[in-house]
């Protein structure tokens, strides 16, 4: 790109001419001009691509000159004197941007930046291959060896795949790179470009996720190709398995194609030990120890496979089903869809990071919605009270009034509501669900009566003796060896 600069301060042009040529881009060509009578003899000289100009030095006749160019030259602005008067000249050229002094050098690089190329399209002889030569070698796995002596390969991606034509089509205007070609794929840009130093490379490459994020608002990543000669396709396939990085990574990173990570295997489906720590942190509200347990799956430390992860949480997510089928949770149209939406959250998007951030996020709602039941009464406590007998049996200790403080409710309402729901008392429900579990061990085992009676929640043999045979008008000894008869006949 060619640009001439008319200051009256050499030093400006100075200091605008370096920050180019070490911060924007290599094929650039800076001519500067001090005296502003020599306006229009320079750009018939030396045509120049962009006219950055003090506004102050624009005199009548320059600016008819410039207006009556059959190809306008594109102005960019600068004066010392932010006035109305200058600005209106700065209009009248149709300058692109104007700028107050000291020339913001961020500003007028972007500016440049939205100037299309006027290089020519590659042709025949072009050092860069013809697109659909390239197309055809990428999909049709030719094994030639693709030559990359001066030549450099990456691949694009951009955060959102629906904004990939939007940033080819942004590539392909971009002066970053003296010639380059770019190749549209469904979800990334392959970019081949001429290159000198390789390490210059990343430093326009910087440059161009820099101004793609002020013009689209999103990052990028970038996989550089830096293996030996290979086919376009076996590159091709190196940087797409590189930029499969950005699930642990996320975006913004320019990576090379040797970089590897090295992934561990997950158990996907969760242990009877992680289901109970959920299951309890669930049902106590504990967000910090769901916190803990996610970040184990972002640790910088250690990369589990991405498939692994994802059937973990979604192995997470079958226990807070039963969570919310418990507090009918479902029932409400707004949680069931964000239960659904993180569902699809956690099989399709790229980053771990934000999948981990919008499971927490739905759990915290999740938590408060339940809150919200039971401050409301909404909740069934009678069949939550049931599933703390179920729960809870073996437990000598277990009460009314135990059940009652675990549910934050008075033992008066609980004992209410459950003798009207099930037609008999707590304490009764209770023994009985005892009593139907000793049987069962009665039955299935050679236990002692006295073992089965304290694993029931019993801690008087003789007590549950009595209770027994109130059910069963048989002892247990006597209940055990009729069952057993019963069945030795049936055989015979």
């Amino acid at each position: 790109m060619k640009i001439l600069i008319v200051e009256r301060d050499f030093e400006e042009i100075v200091g605008i001419d370096w920050y180019l040529r070490n911060y924007f881009m290599r094929d650039i060509e800076v001519i500067g001009v001090e005296d502003g009578s020599t306006i229009i003899e320079t750009i018939e000289d030396t045509k120049p691509e962009v006219l950055l100009i003090e506004m102050e030095l624009v005199s009548p006749s320059v600016e008819q000159y410039l207006q009556k160019q059959k190809q306008t030259i594109p102005v960019i602005g600068i004066t010392a004197e932010p006035i109305f008067q200058q600005a209106m000249k700065a209009i009248r050229l149709k300058a692109i941007d104007l700028f107050v002094k000291p020339v913001p050098l961020e500003q007028l690089k972007s500016a440049l930046l939205k100037i299309p190329s006027t290089k020519p399209t590659a042709s025949a002889s072009s050092t860069v291959p013809f697109e659909i030569q390239l197309y055809s070698d990428l999909y049709l796995n030719k094994p030639g060896i693709f030559p990359l002596d001066g030549k450099s390969f990456f691949l694009i991606e951009c955060a959102d795949y629906e904004h990939n034509l939007m940033l080819y089509e942004w590539l392909i205007e971009l002066p970053i790179f003296h010639n380059h070609i770019a190749l549209p794929l469904q979800n990334r840009v392959i970019c081949i470009v001429e290159i000198d130093v390789f390490t210059n490379l990343f430093r326009q490459l910087r440059i161009m996720s820099q101004e793609w994020e002020k013009f689209s608002g999103e990052s990028l990543n970038i996989a550089v190709y830096d293996g030996n000669e290979t086919t376009l396709l076996t590159m091709y396939q190196a940087c797409k398995k590189t930029l499969a990085q950005r699930f642990y990574k996320g975006y913004s990173h320019i990576f090379k194609s040797s970089q590897t990570l090295h992934v561990t295997r997950l158990d996907p489906l969760l242990t009877p030990e992680e289901q109970q720590l959920w299951i309890t942190s669930l049902e106590n509200g504990d967000l910090k120890a769901i916190k803990a347990f996610l970040y184990t799956l972002t640790k910088v430390s250690t990369y589990y496979h991405q498939d692994d992860v994802r059937i973990h949480l979604t192995s997470i997510l079958a226990q807070i089903r039963r969570f919310m089928m418990k507090y009918h949770l479902q029932q409400q149209a707004k949680m069931e869809q964000q239960y659904r939406a993180l569902f699809h959250f956690i099989l399709e998007h790229p980053i771990l990071y934000a999948i981990v951030q919008e499971f927490i996020l739905f759990t915290q709602r999740l938590i408060d919605a339940r809150k919200n039941l039971q401050q409301q009464q909404i909740a069934d406590y009678t069949e939550l009270a049931v599933e703390i007998i179920e729960r809870d049996y073996t437990n000598a200790e277990l009460t009314l009034q135990h059940a009652a403080n675990e549910l934050n409710i008075s033992t008066n309402y609980l004992s209410n509501v459950f003798s009207k729901k099930r037609g008999i008392p707590f304490k009764k429900y209770l023994q009985q669900y005892r009593v139907q579990q000793a049987e069962k061990l009665l039955i299935e085992t050679s236990l002692g009566i006295g073992s089965i009676a304290e694993m029931v929640g019993f801690t008087d043999g003789n007590y549950f003796t009595k209770v027994f045979r109130e059910y069963y008008q048989l002892t247990p000894y006597r209940y055990r060896l009729q069952v057993r008869k019963t069945a030795g006949s049936a055989k015979n």
